[in-house]
């Protein structure tokens, strides 16, 4: 079969011809339709990741939608999102059964592909992790990429009072206008005090993708009780931050990652978000790709897409 793979650690993977993946105890064998490119593929790609890799060559992708061939949970031909960490990007993957979650009617290929490592990641530190309650005050840091637009609309749906979005684009920032939040921020030094003025009394959650200074500021207005949900790192991999404030207030400072959550859970999230998104009340910017330009959109993701969700199909 075709397959994008990662040949040596930290180059470009290369479209190559690899032996279809084998039957084998525990994993279902999936047809793929189409499979998102996320920053975790090329953190994998780069050899550099907390979880353990399989050594080049291998197909690289961590997600993907397609049509069950074989499984002993699901009906052939049903159509599914699977997680498999590795060999998403492959026509014919092997994932883990407890991965497999069934796709709605109504709901494109594509867009249920992006609702799962980057859907989640916004769905669930709103909904689940950061356990939102009707009434408070979010804040959305990189609002304008994937999570944060998912966060955006989860908090809305969840009956956020108000959502103040930060993100570093103007375009980002008028995108996580229109997807919901009341107010949106630039980031850099102005941020503590703009924040400060937008949460008026403090702010309740905030949903992370940035970590850094951005990530700091935002701690600085949280109220007593308040949650940190940590997603990514997009403007540094790490921070100072004064350790009086997270006592006194008893803040929560929580990690999250698709990857290492419950299966059960994620298989219950996903199952909430695609439901939505097949309504039309739970949207992504998204473009979709030919196969045959992986390597390209490869280089994209790692220059950055502009908060637009890259797509193989």
């Amino acid at each position: 079969m075709r397959a994008v793979s990662v040949v040596e650690w930290g180059q470009p993977p290369a479209v190559t011809e690899v032996p279809e993946p084998p039957a084998a105890p525990g994993r279902a064998l999936v047809r793929r339709r189409a499979a998102a490119l996320n920053p975790v593929d090329v953190a994998i790609g780069s050899g550099r990741f907390y979880m353990p890799l399989p050594e080049p060559p291998f197909v690289a992708g961590a997600e993907a939608v397609g049509e069950v061939i074989s499984s002993v949970t699901h009906p052939t031909g049903t159509r599914v999102w699977c997680l498999p960490v590795t060999g998403a990007f492959g026509e014919v993957v092997s994932a883990p059964e407890e991965t497999l979650v069934p796709v709605p009617d109504g709901l494109d290929d594509a867009l249920a592909a992006c609702l799962g490592v980057a859907g989640l990641a916004g769905w669930m530190p709103v909904r689940h992790r950061g356990r939102l309650a009707p009434g408070e005050t979010v804040v959305v840091l990189g609002a304008g990429g994937a999570v944060g637009q998912v966060a955006i609309q989860a908090a809305r749906m969840g009956g956020a009072r108000w959502v103040v979005g930060v993100a570093r684009s103007a375009s980002g920032r008028e995108r996580a206008l229109h997807l919901g939040a009341d107010v949106v921020l630039p980031t850099g030094e102005g941020l503590p005090q703009a924040l400060r003025e937008a949460c008026g009394g403090g702010a309740d959650l905030v949903v992370d993708c940035l970590w850094g200074d951005s990530a700091a500021a935002a701690i600085g207005v949280l109220r007593r009780g308040g949650r940190l949900v940590q997603v990514g790192s997009a403007e540094s991999p790490s921070m100072e931050v004064v350790a009086g404030p997270l006592r006194g207030r008893r803040i929560d400072v929580l990690g999250f990652s698709v990857l290492v959550e419950d299966p059960a859970a994620v298989r219950a999230a996903y199952t909430e978000l695609a439901a939505v998104a097949a309504n039309g009340e739970v949207t992504m910017d998204l473009e979709t790709v030919p196969f045959e330009q992986a390597g390209a959109a490869w280089a994209r993701q790692i220059a950055g897409t502009a908060g637009r969700k890259l797509v193989l199909v």
